[in-house]
Formats: C-alpha cells, structure tokens, sequence
C-alpha cells in the first residue's frame, strides 16, 4: 500500500445529482478544502453541498468571483448538516434540487448565526442568478 493511500486512506464521494460529463464539473458549495477539516469536512461533502455544473462557464465565474467561503463555526456546522439531514428525511430538500435551491436553503440555515457564510454564499447565488439570466 504506498504511502499516500495509508495517510489519506479511501474517502467516501458525495452523490452527485448529474452525471459528470466533460462540460460539467462536481462544485462544492462550501470551498476552499484546505479551510474544512474535522466538522466542517463533513458538512462540506455533505452531498446536498456538492452540483453539477458547467465547467467552462458558471464553476469558473464563482472561482473568480470568490476566493473562498469563510468557514463557520465547528457547532453551527454540525448544527447545519442536522438539520440538513432532517429536511432530506422529510422531503424538503433532494438530489434533484438545483445549485439555486441548494445556495437558498443554505443562506436560511447561516444567516444571522454565521453572516459572513451566509453573505459568500449570497454572492454565490448572485453569481449563479446572473449566469442564468445570460442563458
């Protein structure tokens, strides 16, 4: 086994809601990574926190619009998959639920505990509004 594998050992990949093709790129709502170890990793691969979407176009608009969303606390982070997962068991989020939808739910569960998370994910929103008013 070399090294790199006993070190990072295999890591679980989110589900991602469309197949990834060479125009579609898996975005992590929540980045950088190097920002989202312990809690934070967990929320931050949460799969409703991982879309598909265009490589070439809107994955690299919000990139360079935004250098990173700041990371929350580690108790509101695990605050904010627990309810996360409560609204999958109860039908009010899906897979199937677009990068605007997905940024939404977001923004409700950190605004006013975690505004400067709340407010990149607003610029996120804004950046994805914007691309798809242009298409």
């Amino acid at each position: 086994m070399s090294k790199a594998r006993k070190r990072y050992g295999k890591q679980k990949k989110a589900k991602s809601p469309e197949p990834k093709t060479s125009s579609n790129d898996r975005h992590h709502i929540f980045f950088q990574r190097r920002c989202y170890t312990g809690a934070l990793a967990s929320l931050r691969s949460y799969a409703y926190c991982v879309v598909c979407i265009p490589k070439d176009s809107l994955h690299r608009q919000i990139h360079e619009a935004m250098a990173a969303v700041p990371t929350p606390k580690p108790a509101n982070a695990r605050e904010a998959l627990a309810e996360l997962r409560t609204l999958y068991h109860y039908g009010g989020i899906s897979d199937n639920d677009d990068i605007e939808k997905r940024l939404k739910v977001l923004i409700a569960l950190f605004d006013y505990i975690e505004q400067p998370t709340a407010d990149a994910l607003r610029k996120q929103l804004f950046v994805v509004q914007k691309y798809k008013g242009s298409h």
